[in-house]
């Protein structure tokens, strides 16, 4: 009897510090530990008993002050999310207590958890409230609530904007002012946008991504033009945005025609692509895709991989339909692949599937949008390079795709082709 009420201590107590990390942010499992390390000496059946009973009040109160877990009816923990981030190797989070995670690959610091180890659980950075989070090929940038805008990682180009080249393994702020709103960012450089509408972007300019009208490099923000944009997306060498009157402009590199003009020519300045109303864009790796006001979905560029889903693998130099529906509410561009929600909350994906990033049960590649996953109800998905992250109505989140970083979070390094939830503590499970 002892032995067994010992074991249902030991879960208890690590359940506790699984949902409630922050308030015991830096136990190390100090308690866990202690009892596995009197089992040498054996426990006082009425002390664990008292133990017990006092950890059950803690553990009613926790769950009434913690907002960011909820207890379920099936005895689990879990993380409640409002959003995610997928770079190439590593991931960011933010709870719905607005406490930022992060997790994967960490050689530049893009992790921003003052270390280079890699983790393949969600570590929590910081303590601040956060409310958005870009994840980028080795460079992180979030936004608090106070409208500043901070970076961590890689900074050889100086996509950090701190004005300097040196990698950063925690973050700093991305100069002064505290009026920022979104931010978006390529392979090497940044871009963001101001409550006033203002455009700025740094970091590296080669293929005038910057939309400066050169290709100088950058170690601070520039402001672009002065006209006013709404919203702002950036693929691996070139730059997509809406400007606040429905139009959509794109300049950088444009070999594979991923900016949509009908040529392949480099562009250094904001060029316009149609005349069509858009609301949302996203850039992935070579390629663009975009919502229309009517819902219909359109790409073009790079396909090689079919990640524009038209059918084939024919690179498109002006915008394409893809599937005739027109209930398409939000697009995410991965390097070779793209992932899609309807206005029902179902998610699509098509593309390269090499790692398994679409989420279908394979590894074959798509060329038209195939339905994913077991929810009906999602609220918002990512694509990295060769991973994806969603987010079900309910807060939940699940990945899948490569993870030899950890970039998927749930504790290991294995590839998955399934969708694998993160951040959920099954303690039923564990009592077996």
């Amino acid at each position: 009897m002892g032995g067994e009420l010992e074991q249902i201590l030991l879960i208890i107590l690590n359940s506790i510090e699984f949902a409630c990390t922050p308030i015991l942010e830096g136990t190390g499992g100090f308690l866990s530990k202690g009892i596995m390390k009197s089992r040498s000496t054996s426990f006082d059946l009425i002390t664990i008993e008292v133990v017990l009973l006092v950890l059950f009040g803690v553990m009613i109160a926790l769950y009434a002050v913690v907002p960011k877990t909820s207890w379920g009816a099936d005895g689990t923990f879990e993380k409640k999310w409002v959003s995610v981030a997928a770079g190439k190797s590593h991931s960011l989070g933010i709870n719905s207590d607005g406490t930022l995670w992060a997790w994967g690959g960490n050689g530049v610091g893009q992790l921003g958890d003052g270390t280079l180890t890699e983790r393949h659980s969600p570590v929590q950075i910081s303590g601040d409230k956060w409310v958005s989070v870009l994840a980028k090929f080795v460079h992180s940038v979030a936004l608090k609530s106070d409208g500043t805008l901070w970076a961590w990682g890689g900074n050889k180009y100086g996509q950090l904007g701190d004005g300097s080249t040196i990698e950063r393994d925690s973050p700093v702020q991305v100069s002064t002012d505290n009026n920022w709103v979104s931010m978006a960012g390529g392979r090497y450089h940044t871009i963001a946008l101001k409550s006033d509408g203002s455009l700025w972007a740094w970091g590296n300019n080669g293929y005038g991504q910057l939309g400066d009208g050169t290709t100088t490099l950058r170690y601070s923000p520039v402001q672009i033009g002065t006209d006013k944009w709404i919203s702002i997306t950036a693929g691996t060498y070139h730059t997509v945005a809406l400007k606040s009157d429905g139009t959509l402009w794109a300049w950088g590199n444009n070999e594979n025609g991923q900016l949509g003009d009908g040529t392949t020519t480099k562009r250094i300045l904001p060029v316009q692509i149609s005349n069509e109303k858009w609301v949302s864009v996203s850039a992935g790796g070579f390629h663009s895709i975009a919502l229309r006001s009517d819902g219909t979905l359109w790409a073009w560029g790079g396909n090689i991989y079919g990640q524009l889903g038209d059918g084939s693998t024919f690179e498109k130099h002006s915008p394409v339909q893809i599937d005739k529906d027109n209930r398409w509410t939000s697009i995410s561009a991965g390097y070779f692949h793209t992932v899609a929600l309807k206005s029902d909350g179902t998610l699509w994906a098509w593309g390269g599937n090499e790692a398994g990033q679409l989420g279908d049960s394979t590894t074959t590649g798509r060329h038209f949008p195939v339905n994913i996953g077991q929810h009906d109800k999602w609220a918002s998905v990512v694509a990295g390079y060769f991973h994806t992250a969603a987010m079900s109505s309910s807060g939940t989140l699940w990945t899948w795709g490569l993870n030899e970083y950890g970039q998927l979070g749930d504790g290991t390094t294995t590839e998955r082709s399934t969708l694998v939830q993160i951040g959920r503590f099954n303690l039923s499970k564990n009592l077996q």
